[in-house]
């Protein structure tokens, strides 16, 4: 697998890179200035890419609070939990930031796919 390295010099990459550094996929949207946008285009194919297996990690980003921000993509995470994939996302200490509104979502969508939070920041199937 091909080490993806994240664009950006954000007080918040390097978590995010530990989180990319775990995966073999991700998920993510974002407007223009996001960083979850940076991230898709960076995974390129491996992003979004609607085929995932039990075997897959995958690292979900989303847009935090700001104007003109894009919602969590809930079909596409909905195809990687129906696949039974682990899925790795924001500690809840960073999830709960005032800020991070799209992590809060991604928290509720795996929790409507029967997800549990195993250990912080990984998600895995009831």
């Amino acid at each position: 697998m091909n080490k993806v390295i994240l664009p950006g010099d954000g007080p918040y990459i390097t978590k995010d890179q530990v989180k990319s550094d775990l995966a073999n996929k991700f998920i993510g949207r974002g407007s223009l200035r996001s960083s979850t946008e940076k991230y898709r285009r960076a995974w390129g194919a491996r992003a979004n890419c609607g085929e995932y297996s039990p075997g897959d990690n995958v690292f979900i980003s989303a847009e935090g609070a700001r104007g003109g921000r894009i919602a969590p993509d809930a079909t596409e995470i909905g195809k990687a939990c129906k696949a039974g994939a682990s899925i790795i996302t924001d500690m809840p200490i960073h999830r709960q930031r005032t800020y991070n509104v799209g992590e809060r979502e991604v928290e509720a969508i795996l929790i409507q796919n029967n997800y549990r939070e195993a250990s912080p920041g990984l998600w895995l199937p009831n």
